[in-house]
């Protein structure tokens, strides 16, 4: 609010037009500070504790009493409760990868933060490495700094601190790495509290989450630390986990955290830094990564099925493959040749046709059922594709991102650059351009090996789960592109349809949309499985 605003709002409350509103803490004096009902209280008393019990200074919460200690991978706040550093990811996420073990929750910097579908993940995941998610007056208290600011880094929004919409510019918004942006912190030191993606808190949902992600379209409205959205559900959803500082004398561990001196002391019971194993350690029940230990779905509830095999996700009363499928021979750089099951594996090369008939349909069945499993009826893969967000692509948008999956817009710049374009046609289609598919040589041919000796190479197949972003809360990879995926229907006359598009398919953005069949045979048609999950 800028100050004439605020002279005119002092002016309209003593004139008896309206009750005093605030937006922000700096609309309030101070030690008041901005309620989420825009009125400007006192954020702690005598009949009003703050979060975890921390000590309540001048009315507001902050200002450690004591030294406190929090595991490494965590951050005291107020002194009253840890927080994770940065944004939970897998324990096998990588810098360009999500990773798909989702047995815990992990703090750690440099690689791609974990995407949940719900609250009750999060709230798994956390409870599964010894913490608990963050309360959301612990979350924003985080957020907000000891000196209660608007944004983490200040009270101005700034697109370059945090990983917003404007920060790459906005045709090139992406997720990045934990703690990629080393000012986006406050002088607690948890990292990317704005922006990035949005973040859960206990008890709540997806109207609920607070902070803001990569693609909010208002990133100086929606990465707020009070702003929640509440009649609206985001995609892009994350979160971190808090838990309450270590005692002094928890044993095996300094005050820092770290192990004592000799390093043997410590027991590795599952429970990391310390924490009780049989709080909350059990593992993520085996709906969000396939890991047959049993246990209820946190998404579905439908503990009365048996779990689904490892290659596989859970999709309600089926199990559906996590990627496309590909032959027992395959590799990165090879289809293979063997045609004896369907296998379900990341890194390889997909198995795919480039002409599509009823023989090839009856093979694709055929390999399903080697495996123990069936061709994905057309419903499935729509329910797949659409993800828990129900949106028109399967990274969980309805707006076409070009980078996200596989297509022919995907390798412009890289075609470019090695042709020596320096006017590359990165627009709807580009490698359909005749600056890609006309200058060819046999030696610019070669440029962009592996991807085979077609001059084509401004688009290719690429190996399963070669791109980290092309999924959703179901956990599948590339039902968007790569290959088309051919699904039985009981609608079309030619007994399948074909979902998904392709990595050579013009106009992406409409034949990318998880509605669409395609009708015509000569294109790159490749599948995957499913499974009926029965009783365990």
């Amino acid at each position: 609010m800028s100050r004439v605003g605020a002279v005119l709002l002092g002016a309209l409350v003593a004139a008896g037009c309206l009750d005093p509103h605030c937006f922000e803490n700096v609309d309030c004096p101070r030690p008041k500070i901005c309620s989420p009902a825009g009125r400007c209280v006192f954020e702690c008393g005598p009949d009003k504790p703050c979060p975890g019990g921390g000590p309540c200074l001048n009315r507001r919460c902050g200002g450690a009493g004591g030294p406190v200690s929090c595991p490494d991978d965590m951050v005291a706040v107020a002194g009253a409760f840890c927080v994770d550093r940065y944004e939970a990811s897998r324990p096998d996420a990588r810098e360009n990868s999500a990773g798909t073990d989702q047995s815990r929750a992990v703090s750690v910097a440099g690689v791609i933060p974990w995407q949940v579908a719900n609250n009750a993940l999060a709230e798994s995941a956390c409870a599964a490495a010894g913490k608990r998610l963050c309360t959301a007056s612990e979350w924003e208290l985080a957020c907000a700094g000891p000196e209660r600011l608007t944004y983490a880094y200040g009270n101005t929004y700034r697109p370059e601190i945090c990983n917003g919409i404007d920060t790459f510019g906005r045709s090139d918004f992406r997720l990045m790495p934990t703690g990629s942006f080393p000012g986006c912190t406050n002088a607690w030191g948890a990292f990317d509290l704005n922006g990035n993606l949005w973040e859960h808190t206990a008890g709540g949902s997806e109207f609920t989450i607070r902070g803001g992600a990569y693609n909010c379209s208002d990133s100086a409205t929606l990465h707020r630390c009070t702003y929640v959205p509440g009649s609206w559900r985001p995609s892009a959803r994350g979160f971190r986990c808090c838990r309450a500082p270590l005692p002094a004398e928890e044993p095996g561990l300094t005050p820092d955290g770290g192990d004592t001196e000799g390093g043997g002391c410590v027991v590795d019971d599952g429970a990391p830094d310390g924490g009780d194993p049989t709080d909350g350690g059990a593992d993520v029940s085996p709906g969000d990564d396939g890991d047959a230990g049993g246990g209820a779905d946190p998404q579905t509830g439908d503990g009365g099925l048996a779990p689904c095999p490892p290659e596989m996700v859970e999709l309600g009363a089926i199990c559906i493959d996590r990627y496309e499928a590909s032959r027992p021979d395959a590799d990165a750089t090879h289809v293979g040749v063997n045609e004896s099951s369907a296998t379900s594996r990341p890194d390889v090369l997909p198995w795919y046709t480039d002409f599509m008939t009823s023989t090839v349909y009856t093979t694709f069945a055929t390999a399903c059922a080697n495996a123990g499993k069936r061709l994905c009826r057309a419903e499935e893969f729509l329910t797949a594709c659409r993800g828990p967000e129900l949106t028109q692509y399967a990274y969980g948008s309805d707006v076409w991102q070009p980078l996200v999956c596989n297509s022919v817009e995907t390798y412009c710049a890289d075609c470019c650059a090695a042709l020596g374009i320096t006017s590359c046609p990165t627009g709807a289609n580009c490698g359909y351009s005749s600056l890609l598919t006309t200058s060819y040589t046999p030696e610019t041919c070669g440029l962009l090996e592996p991807y085979g000796p077609s001059c084509q190479v401004c688009y290719h197949v690429m190996p399963t789960r070669s791109f980290s972003g092309c999924t959703n809360g179901t956990g599948a990879f590339d039902l968007n592109g790569n290959v088309w995926e051919t699904v039985s229907s009981t609608t079309d006359g030619r007994g399948f349809e074909l979902r998904g598009g392709a990595f050579n398919c013009g106009a992406p953005a409409a034949r990318f949309a998880c509605t669409f069949n395609a009708t015509w045979a000569q294109l790159y048609a490749g599948f995957r499985c499913c499974l009926d999950r029965g009783p365990p």
